[in-house]
């Protein structure tokens, strides 16, 4: 297996880019509900009581004195036109990626790709299956306060300079417990096209109810992970629970 070599970001063109010098324990917790849905012919899966509470409050707590709450808009970029989406610390972490690879990388098997699988393994030759290798050590921390959302959008795939390694998954560990809020997968009329000439800009309006295929609800220490191409949102939060804080992540994979 090839030794990936991970390249910090440029600061400037990340919100709220956060070196993170703690290394707080990750501690699982029970670990005693294991869902898996299909939306489209792809996986979702959640697995709840991944984190213990004590793990969610010590990373909220890192959270908040990082001091680094940059906003970002309702589309996920730093222009906040369309109005503020959530406030962001994009956190650089080997140690504490490394400690979430031994606890997550057992619940995924490897990925076999077609046409139809939403993420970015087509380019460079289509090869069709990789293998779940890692967590990536940028760890996007997001708060979302009253009236926040994030439109329906797509993620992509990072792509390593050695062309073995990309990213293929993205993963949500919610932090806090919340009764809105929710990330919701989106019907984009999509499923029947090959992935490589699908329409993967973001949306700028709100998702229909009749649009939703799948709900994921906050909470704490529960675990979210899909294909990074699968479309969705982050329902409208309502403020009642206070801030919805969650890690969003990327899973590496390796064509071996």
């Amino acid at each position: 297996m090839a030794v990936i070599k991970h390249t910090k970001p440029n600061k400037s063109c990340i919100p709220g880019f956060w070196e993170i010098e703690e290394d707080p324990d990750v501690i699982p917790g029970d670990r005693n509900i294991i869902s898996r849905f299909n939306v489209d012919g792809n996986g979702v899966l959640m697995i709840h009581d991944f984190l213990s509470d004590k793990t969610c409050n010590i990373l909220i707590k890192m959270f908040n004195k990082s001091k680094i709450q940059a906003p970002v808009s309702v589309n996920g970029l730093k222009d906040e036109v369309l109005g503020i989406g959530s406030k962001r610390a994009t956190g650089w972490s080997e140690n504490i990626a490394n400690k979430l690879t031994k606890l997550i990388l057992p619940y995924l098997p490897k990925l076999y790709c077609n046409e139809l699988t939403a993420t970015d393994w087509w380019q460079d030759g289509k090869h069709k299956v990789w293998n779940p290798v890692a967590i990536s050590p940028m760890l996007r921390f997001m708060r979302y306060e009253k009236d926040s959302e994030h439109y329906a959008h797509y993620d992509a795939g990072y792509f390593y300079d050695d062309n073995i390694h990309r990213t293929l998954k993205s993963f949500v560990l919610y932090l806090t417990t919340n009764n809105t809020g929710s990330t919701r997968f989106i019907n984009d009329n999509q499923e029947k096209i090959p992935v490589w000439d699908r329409d993967h800009n973001d949306w700028s309006r709100r998702v229909n109810n009749d649009e939703i295929l799948l709900e994921s609800f906050p909470k704490k220490g529960k675990l979210l992970i899909f294909n990074h191409r699968l479309c969705h949102d982050v329902e409208q939060y309502d403020g009642q629970d206070g801030d919805r804080i969650i890690i969003r992540g990327d899973i590496i994979y390796g064509r071996y």
